[in-house]
């Protein structure tokens, strides 16, 4: 869904922590050919923080990044859970002219929230979420005639006066779209999204990897087992049983795939669940066939 066009900002925890905001963007450009550049459009002035980390912004700037990776992604669906919350108002503010400047572009954009006033001016549709269910009650002039809503979600308070204008957001005529990713984009493309996307998972597993063979070969010597047996073949300890050590680098790289929190952001790039347990998978065993290989040599 997310090659089709469609990017999801979670509430929290899009950005990846330890990585830099740079490096968020550099990745974003590398898997979508229709993404635009930060120079061109920075709504919520993330340029001052592109050589952060994400774990050493505030809150604020955190959900302003991440906001920011969704408005660049170029979506054809955009979908927003709470985009305002942690921000300061005037941040508030500009998050609600980026989101109408994004349908504007052409984008279904949907967000959920409660500060209501501001969502109103956003809004062309107002559904009502509550009790379990929802209503569609349309406009936001007629939501805020609507009785209820204003009893139930806005309290006794009085009805604030919006000045809400018609906003119709007209598809770009000139707005070209990429199919899925990787369909007809060019060899570089392709290569950068490699370097940005699948190397590090592909680092990472190498790094594991290495860290199991160096405690199962430190285990070895300190029981004695000699790297090889009697009749010469590699022992245990030296060659060990591929698929066990494969499947203990995999579960390792899985659990440090969640302490690293990539999870989400490479959801928003279009790589599922299945891609990143291929790429350490085939890492670790190409590793263990070289590794097998070269014992057989000596």
């Amino acid at each position: 869904m997310a090659r089709e066009g469609l990017c999801f900002v979670p509430d929290a925890g899009l950005a990846v922590p330890r990585r830099r905001v740079h490096a968020h963007l550099t990745t974003l450009a590398a898997a979508f050919p229709e993404a635009r550049r930060l120079t061109d459009l920075d709504p919520l002035d993330v340029s001052p923080l592109l050589g952060s980390r994400v774990r050493e912004l505030s809150g604020g700037e955190r959900r302003r990044v991440e906001l920011t990776l969704g408005l660049l992604r170029n979506p054809l669906c955009l979908i927003a859970d709470e985009p305002l919350t942690g921000l300061a108002p005037a941040d508030q503010q500009r998050t609600v002219r980026a989101l109408r400047d994004a349908a504007g572009r052409g984008a279904a954009v949907l967000v959920t929230g409660h500060e209501v006033e501001l969502l109103m001016q956003a809004a062309d549709e107002v559904v009502w979420i509550t009790a379990g269910g929802t209503r569609v009650t349309g406009t936001p002039e007629q939501t805020w005639r609507h009785p209820e809503f204003v009893r139930d979600y806005l309290g006794r308070r009085g009805r604030t006066e919006l000045e809400t204008a018609s906003k119709p957001h007209p598809a770009d005529p000139d707005r070209s779209r990429a199919g899925d990713v990787g369909s007809g984009v060019s060899p570089a493309r392709r290569s950068s999204r490699v370097c940005r996307i699948w190397l590090p998972m592909a680092g990472s597993a190498v790094a594991i990897w290495i860290i199991v063979r160096l405690v199962m070969a430190a285990f070895g010597a300190a029981v004695g087992t000699p790297l090889r047996a009697g009749d010469g073949t590699p022992s245990l300890w030296a060659a060990g049983v591929t698929i066990p050590v494969v499947g203990v680098c995999v579960l390792l790289s899985w659990i440090d795939h969640l302490r690293r929190g990539e999870g989400a952001f490479l959801s928003t790039l279009g790589v599922g669940r299945g891609p990143p347990f291929i790429a350490w998978t085939a890492t670790c065993l190409a590793l263990e066939m070289a590794a097998a290989a070269v014992l057989a040599a000596l």
